[in-house]
């Protein structure tokens, strides 16, 4: 896995072994990135939740995001997004912790991108969308970019999708608050 643009750009990051995580491909990656570039929204603040390898919070830093925030509750992915971190020379925030208590400490911060890309058979989708929008997470223009599987139904409520597109059995998903929120 690599970094694909920007800054970092060709940096071979480090990726978990096995397969407790499902890292998310260079050309998944790639179209969300290009989304982001051209509706304007790759700049801000990060929130990379269930990080994994930290991949799209060091991508989204390399093409010119301010910060990262990265969140996972495996220890050994803390550990990969740690050393990803300094491979690229970043020192932003990193939870060695559950979702929910993540939200709860994070509450009263705002983030332009959302990444969200929790374990498939989780089935928690729609809590964790709730949370984040109740949390007041998302900033006013932000989105969520939320990955899921592509057989999975989910209902944000208090958000809209914008775009939607499907790679076999991934959907990337992006998501706004709707405008009377």
């Amino acid at each position: 896995m690599r970094i694909i643009s920007g800054k970092f750009r060709g940096k071979r990051l480090f990726t978990l072994e096995g397969n407790t995580t499902r890292p998310t491909s260079d050309k998944v990656k790639e179209s969300i990135f290009s989304i982001l570039t051209s509706s304007g929204e790759l700049g801000g603040h990060v929130l990379d939740l269930f990080a994994g390898s930290g991949a799209l919070g060091v991508e989204a830093v390399s093409r010119g995001a301010d910060d990262a925030v990265f969140v996972d509750k495996n220890p050994a992915a803390i550990a990969v997004i740690i050393k990803n971190l300094q491979l690229v020379g970043m020192r932003d925030r990193v939870y060695n912790t559950d979702w929910k208590v993540a939200v709860r400490k994070l509450e009263g911060r705002q983030f332009d991108i959302i990444f969200l890309d929790p374990p498939y058979a989780m089935g928690e989708e729609n809590e964790i969308l709730r949370e984040i929008i109740d949390k007041n997470l998302l900033a006013k223009s932000g989105v969520i970019v939320f990955e899921h599987a592509t057989s999975k139904k989910f209902d944000c409520g208090k958000c809209l999708t914008s775009d939607s597109r499907v790679y076999s059995d991934t959907t990337v998903t992006f998501l706004r608050k709707r405008e009377d929120l």
